[in-house]
């Protein structure tokens, strides 16, 4: 059985098209898809409609940001209420600031002497926010930069002695802040990707993959080495909670390159979400 609970499209910082992602899933057969796009459930009605459409069964799901002891971490929600005001409200004031702030990094780049309008830029937005990948992709388009350099230059362009650098201003939620808004949209909380919070902070990872409010740990992702997958395995059967996991496909925006579907995983994770499918 083939699946992936763990993709990214345009509406965040994926470079593919929902119905392209339907495509490959169509092409690679999967059962089931997740498409996790980050802090934001303004893409979730196409992915609705994509899914009837190729009849492929999809589970609502958003990706969100977290931040806790200056960490910023993600979080994925599974079964989260589409059509939910609370969680539109969040996703359009996010996407505003992220908008505000390519427009900022846009005028340093016209003062550079890179000559692009602004709209040319938005044209990558797609529908969601103008990431620093899109922004790159825009350069490589009149270019600036090759289409492979992408991913290589986000540091040397937006790091913090990069030339287009700009502080990031948005006040995140916390852990808790974010559980209770997961569980008030009924959504479930998984955390994504914890090799990652492992490397950053041994602390904090231990506290987060213990923590009450968890109802699943994400253990198979490209991030997670065969021994961070030992170690979350053993906390999700002594919490007996479930486990999932996915590719964190993000098409031409990603250094690894993993493809939908490129993460061999257990059919017990189809089983451990199937409840949560849309479409079936």
């Amino acid at each position: 059985m083939k699946f992936d609970f763990h993709i990214h499209s345009v509406f965040s910082d994926g470079s593919s098209k929902v119905n392209m992602i339907f495509d490959i899933a169509q092409k690679e057969n999967l059962s089931a898809l997740a498409i996790t796009d980050h802090d934001t459930t303004l893409g979730l009605s196409v992915v609705d409609n994509i899914s009837k459409e190729y009849g492929i069964p999809f589970v609502p799901a958003v990706e969100f940001t977290a931040i806790e002891e200056g960490v910023k971490f993600h979080v994925l929600a599974y079964n989260i209420d589409i059509e939910s005001k609370e969680l539109k409200d969040y996703s359009e004031r996010l996407l505003l600031y992220l908008n505000n702030k390519s427009r900022q990094q846009i005028k340093l780049m016209q003062k550079n002497g890179i000559e692009i309008e602004e709209e040319e830029f938005f044209k990558e937005s797609q529908g969601g926010p103008l990431y620093r990948a899109k922004l790159l992709k825009t350069l490589a388009r009149y270019g600036y930069l090759k289409q492979e350099e992408i991913m290589s230059c986000i540091k040397t362009y937006f790091g913090k002695e990069g030339p287009y650098y700009i502080e990031d201003s948005y006040k995140f939620n916390d852990f808790g802040q974010i559980c209770d808004l997961i569980k008030r949209n009924n959504g479930i909380v998984v955390l994504a990707h914890p090799g990652k919070i492992k490397k950053k902070n041994m602390d904090l990872y231990n506290k987060l993959i213990n923590s009450e409010l968890i109802d699943g740990l994400e253990v198979y992702h490209p991030s997670n080495d065969f021994e961070v997958r030992k170690e979350l395995m053993k906390v999700v059967k002594k919490k007996d909670i479930l486990f999932t996991g996915g590719s964190d496909y993000h098409g031409d925006y990603n250094k690894k390159k993993t493809p939908i579907c490129g993460v061999t995983m257990p059919d017990e994770i189809y089983y451990n979400l199937r409840s949560y499918m849309r479409n079936k």
